[in-house]
C-alpha cells in the first residue's frame, strides 16, 4: 500500500512537471524571435518597452525551468543569466552566436527532456536563419563549445 502510494505520488509529480515543461521549447524560441525583432526597432522608446517585455518573458521562463526543469535545462538557463549579468546591460558586448546557440540548445534540451527526441540545433538554424550557411562556422563553434562546457548530449553538436 505504501509503495503504491509513493509510486502514484511520483507519477503525479512527473505529470505536473511534464505539463509545465511541454510548452517551454516553444516559449524559449518565441522569446528569441521577439528579441531578434526588438533589435530591428528604431524608435528608442518603443525599443525600451519591448526589451522590458522580453525581460519579463525571460524571467517567467527562468522561473518555470527552475521550478520544473531538469538539471541540464537549469544549467543552460543559469549560464545564460550569468552571462547577461556579466554584460551588465550592454547587449552589444554579448557574443551573438553564443547567445543564439544558448537559446536553441535550451529549447533542444527541454524538447529532449519532454519527448526523449534528440535533434541537432543545426536544423533550427537552417530553418530560421537566411544567412546560416555564411555564418555556419561561427554557430558551430559557439554551439559545440556550449555543449562541451555544459556536458550536454553529443547529439546536440553541429558536425
Amino acid at each position: 500500500m505504501k509503495k503504491n502510494f509513493k509510486n502514484e505520488l511520483k507519477r503525479q509529480r512527473d505529470s505536473v512537471a511534464l505539463e509545465k515543461m511541454s510548452t517551454m521549447p516553444y516559449e524559449v524560441l518565441a522569446l528569441m524571435d521577439e528579441m531578434i525583432e526588438s533589435g530591428k526597432i528604431k524608435n528608442e522608446t518603443q525599443k525600451k518597452i519591448t526589451m522590458e517585455q522580453n525581460f519579463k518573458h525571460f524571467k517567467e521562463i527562468m522561473n518555470t525551468i527552475y521550478s520544473y526543469g531538469t538539471e541540464k535545462s537549469i544549467k543552460i538557463v543559469s549560464l545564460m543569466q550569468k552571462e547577461n549579468y556579466a554584460a551588465n546591460g550592454k547587449t552589444a558586448s554579448l557574443d551573438k552566436y553564443r547567445m543564439m546557440s544558448s537559446y536553441v540548445l535550451l529549447a533542444t534540451q527541454i524538447k529532449h527532456d519532454v519527448t526523449e527526441i534528440s535533434v541537432s540545433p543545426e536544423l533550427w538554424f537552417q530553418m530560421r536563419l537566411t544567412d546560416y550557411e555564411a555564418n555556419r562556422e561561427e554557430f558551430m563553434n559557439a554551439n559545440n563549445k556550449l555543449v562541451d562546457e555544459l556536458k550536454l548530449k553529443e547529439e546536440f553538436k553541429i558536425k
